[in-house]
């Protein structure tokens, strides 16, 4: 009995002196919410070649919540992963839905001790469901993808021990549905739980 009170002691004392760096709690976001295709009209000229354009369709508003787990490092870095639910949509194709389960781990790197960090990240999208696209004129809902590859940029504020702000974009890797990409704005709060209730 001694040795597990013991064991459990130093457990905990490990933790208080690791929260000072690593933090975990909820987080919720708002986002606008839309679809990227290529649009055959519109051709790019570049030093990489020809290309098509892309077109975005028009946004809409989702909340995501989730939660997270963040590790800061002594040389302003921060080594985060964030699981979350969100739904994607559209006006343009309306009740078409798609609800989604995302993992994002991402490297943060804070800019001139400024509290103010540059983050992206590379995760996946878990769908959860498959909308039919009925009567949508881009969108035949033939091809569905039940994982998605998701990139992130960010720029975060955190304010240490309180809470952070979170703002910024992901990208759709792969194609959702036929040629549809998922295409996300958003800004919301990460609260350190494990540091308010210390």
């Amino acid at each position: 009995m001694n040795k597990l009170t013991l064991l459990l002691l130093c457990l905990f004392t490990s933790l208080s002196a690791l929260s000072q760096t690593f933090e975990f709690g909820p987080s919720l976001q708002y986002h606008r919410t839309a679809f990227q295709f290529d649009n055959e009209d519109e051709i790019i000229i570049s030093d990489y070649g020809i290309s098509e354009g892309t077109k975005t369709t028009e946004t809409d508003s989702n909340i995501a919540f989730g939660g997270y787990a963040a590790y800061y490092t002594e040389n302003t870095f921060a080594y985060i992963a964030e699981l979350f639910y969100v739904t994607t949509s559209s006006p343009n194709y309306g009740d078409n839905k798609f609800n989604s389960i995302n993992l994002i781990p991402s490297v943060a790197a804070e800019m001139f001790n400024s509290n103010l960090f540059i983050n992206a990240g590379l995760g996946a999208g878990f769908l959860l469901n498959k909308p039919d696209f009925n009567d949508i004129k881009d969108v035949e809902g033939n091809d569905y993808s039940s994982i998605d590859i998701l990139v992130k940029l960010a720029l975060n504020y955190r304010i240490k021990n309180v809470l952070t702000i979170d703002g910024g974009a992901l990208f759709g890797a792969i194609d959702v549905v036929d040629e549809q990409r998922r295409f996300h704005y958003y800004l919301g709060v990460r609260v350190p739980l494990n540091l308010l209730i210390k």
